[in-house]
């Protein structure tokens, strides 16, 4: 009796007390490592998610203070140029288009215009008319330049102006701009003074719009670190500098520039929001102590309960043991007549091993390896018995968008679905197999004969499979409509491998999407000789870098008949295949990233051009324009590798252009935009090419520090009989003009396009009318001829 107690309680004595042990101990640790990650996980979402919330405040503040600060400065710069620009200065007409725009904007509390002497000449509502404001320190900037100031106690303006209810002095921020005569000298400042409640009432209707259960405090520090704003619906006001309130470890802090376009320095303006993080962290603390709580009895439950359970749980262990013994004793009796065979887990785990190793995992098909093995038994059969068969690649078109709108999950649902449907060939004798992602292959046999009767009943087994893609497929969120490219190969018609037969299925696959997907594509073997050339050309353009490139050059002329410069088109000069066309070789380029080492050759060769230039009277003005392609300028490394080659010629970089297209912004509208600011320093010029052909933002380009557009040929070539077309190029004529940019015109040939484009005030040109492109002896030759003075 003891004996029997203490086997069972005994973890040395009985499976049942250490399978309780054992989980019971698991249990507590399972238990307390699921309380720390938890912990853990959740302090870590709700920092990221306060931070977020935080960084999202500070970031549309200092956005939204931004614009208004930069539209306040637009619209006092536009009325000073309205003024400047007049034969004579109406002071009357002035007032009054004063009060119309304070009428419309109640930011401003007031806008005046003072003479070169500081006298107050016209203001809204004749407020400090005559007054001398030559001290103020709006006026003083302001003749230099446009101004935007910290904000300031109301000094003239107090006594015209009533008093806030709550006691506090008036504070206004005041922007300015000077009047220009048209030799550049001020002639006058125009100023405006903002109602500093507008900063109060943006961050306040930021901070309701993102209301949190927290409070948070809004603070705006000037260059200095004084502050400028508290909002703070507690009341404390900040006791130390900007820095440590930034680094104060008791709150979460998000900071973010104010970065308006005037004054040149910035405005200097820090926009501080913060919470408390004892406020922010309150729910961990109290998950924390539930958590522990609930660890504690839910581990002591567990162990308990792993006894209970345990009985069952070994029962079967206890069972298989007793039964092999049993089978053991009995086999050793009669080892002729086993009298039954113990069943064994491995048996099992051995057929769920099997399956995993032949089946796809998520729709039970057989896998890529398993297929290939039965495709290579099916290419011997096929020889030796003199009979045909076919593999059919399906592939879903517009999976990936499927899985990026409805999710994996609906995904998966649809492949399962997929499979289902196709498993209604298998009843033909047909070996269905998904490979991976979204592609199935079926496998028939005994196909005929003759590889044209097999190629017959492949296509309508085919077309068969591609029926089964008419009806929509019910996912568990709704119907699904898609559809699938089927390439189609033949089994058994040559000697051909498992692998060469599924590249074959897989090149007819991609010749069905090359039709308009939804298709059926045979596979000929002019599919694998187009493969065999595209990588043989790929090779060629490797090794024709740079020897084989040649540098073709095309004028660029004024209006006055003057040439201004060249673009510089590089051309291929194949050994074999003699020029090979850019329209051919440069999308080959792109593709597989050897326009980095073309583009580079291309700007090391209009260097070397330039400063050979630069030594020649008739050509040292010349500017030289290269294009560059999307991903050429997008190339991390591509910024210090035109400083590289501009140090190593010593080209004047001032003489070069570069020619962008807009497809350069589709990737980071701001690194682009940097990269070309950067460039710009050096003296590089921009021009847009193509301008017009894609979908450009005008606020895009109004950022782009651009010096050229280049109408595109497409445009040029009906400019007299298409009516659109002269539309399309008379409104980037003037969009250029008045964005201040030279606008040129490619595709020039004849000279009524010229006439037409002087006519809508295009005044550079590039075209057959002036000249091929050439190489360079004979481009320098025709300056000669052509253009020297």
């Amino acid at each position: 009796m003891i004996n029997r107690l203490l086997n069972r309680v005994s973890p040395f004595r009985s499976v049942r007390a250490r399978f309780s042990v054992v989980m019971g101990g698991s249990g507590i640790v399972l238990g307390l490592a699921l309380t720390m990650f938890m912990e853990w996980h959740l302090e870590e979402g709700l920092r990221g998610s306060a931070r977020d919330t935080l960084n999202a405040v500070a970031d549309e503040i200092a956005h939204e203070l931004n614009e208004d600060i930069n539209n306040r400065q637009r619209e006092v710069e536009l009325m000073a140029d309205m003024i400047a620009g007049r034969n004579a200065i109406d002071l009357q007409s002035i007032r009054k288009s004063m009060d119309e725009l304070q009428g419309r904007e109640s930011t401003y509390a007031w806008i005046g215009l003072a003479d070169a002497r500081g006298q107050v000449i016209a203001a809204s509502g004749g407020q400090l008319q005559g007054v001398d404001v030559s001290l103020r320190p709006w006026f003083a900037a302001g003749l230099r330049g446009g101004f935007v100031g910290d904000p300031h106690d109301a000094v003239l303006l107090a006594r015209y102006l009533a008093p806030r209810p709550d006691g506090e002095p008036l504070r206004f921020l005041d922007v300015a701009a000077p009047l220009l005569d048209k030799r550049g000298i001020a002639q006058g400042v125009l100023a405006g003074h903002l109602h500093w409640d507008w900063v109060r009432q943006v961050v306040s209707d930021t901070v309701s719009k993102r209301r949190k259960k927290n409070m948070v405090e809004v603070l705006i520090a000037n260059r200095k670190g004084e502050w400028l704003l508290n909002f703070n619906r507690h009341g404390k006001p900040p006791n130390a500098s900007l820095q440590a309130v930034q680094s104060d470890t008791g709150y979460l802090v998000a900071t973010q520039k104010v970065v308006a376009a005037v004054p040149a320095e910035g405005l200097g303006w820090t926009v501080v929001v913060r919470e408390n993080i004892d406020s922010a962290h309150a729910p961990v603390y109290q998950v924390r102590k539930l958590m522990l709580s609930a660890t504690a009895l839910l581990a002591a439950l567990f162990a308990l309960l792993s006894w209970l359970v345990a009985g069952r749980v070994v029962r079967p262990i206890v069972e298989l043991a007793d039964a092999a013994r049993s089978h053991a004793r009995d086999a050793a009796q009669s080892p002729e007549q086993p009298r039954k065979r113990a069943v064994d887990e491995t048996l099992v785990l051995g057929a769920a091993m099997d399956q995993l190793a032949h089946h796809d995992r998520l729709t039970g098909l057989f896998n890529r390896s398993e297929l290939l093995a039965r495709l290579q038994q099916a290419i011997e059969q096929a020889r030796a018995r003199r009979s045909f068969g076919a593999l059919l690649l399906a592939n879903l078109d517009n999976f990936t968008v499927l899985n990026n709108t409805r999710g994996h999950e609906a995904g998966d649902q649809l492949l399962v679905a997929v499979a289902a449907r196709l498993r209604q060939m298998e009843g033909t004798g047909a070996v269905l197999a998904r490979i991976g992602g979204d592609e199935f292959l079926v496998l028939l046999e005994g196909l005929g004969r003759s590889p044209g009767l097999a190629q017959e009943r492949a296509a309508a087994m085919a077309a068969t499979a591609l029926a089964q893609f008419g009806t929509p497929f019910l996912l568990d969120d709704g119907a699904c409509t898609v559809q699938a490219s089927i390439g189609v190969t033949v089994v058994g018609d040559n000697a051909a491998t498992a692998d060469e037969v599924l590249q074959g299925a897989e090149l007819a696959m991609l010749e069905a999407k090359k039709r308009g997907k939804g298709q059926v594509a045979m596979f000929d073997q002019s599919m694998r000789d187009a493969l065999h050339e595209r990588v043989q050309f790929e090779q060629d353009l490797k090794n024709a870098i740079p020897g084989q490139l040649v540098a073709f050059y095309q004028p660029q002329v004024h209006l006055s008949s003057n040439l201004q410069g060249a673009e510089l088109l590089v051309r291929w000069k194949h050994p074999v295949h003699g020029m090979v066309s850019p329209a051919r070789f440069i999308p080959l380029a792109e593709e597989t990233g050897l326009i980095l080492p073309l583009g580079r050759w291309v700007l090391e060769t209009a260097c070397r051009t330039l400063c050979e230039w630069a030594a020649h009277p008739v050509r040292s003005h010349l500017v030289l324009a290269v294009n560059v392609s999307a991903r050429e300028f997008s190339d991390p490394g591509y910024l210090q590798g035109v400083r590289s080659v501009l140090n190593a010629t010593g080209a004047n970089p001032q003489r070069l252009k570069l020619e962008l297209t807009e497809s350069v912004l589709a990737k980071d509208v701001d690194e682009m935009v940097d990269k070309m600011q950067a460039l710009k320093v050096l003296g590089i010029s921009f021009s847009l090419d193509d301008f017009g052909t894609g979908f450009s933002s005008l606020g895009y380009l109004k950022r782009m520090p651009l010096d050229q557009l280049k109408i595109d040929q497409s445009f040029v070539c009906e400019l007299a009989t298409n009516a659109n077309d002269a539309s399309i190029v008379r409104a980037v004529v003037a969009l250029g003009q008045g964005l201040g940019l030279q606008v040129i015109a490619e595709g020039v040939e004849t000279l009524e396009q010229r006439n037409l484009l002087a006519r809508y005030g295009c005044t550079c040109y590039q075209g057959y009318l002036y000249g091929r492109p050439a190489p360079i002896q004979e481009f320098e030759a025709t300056i000669e001829r052509a253009w020297e003075r």
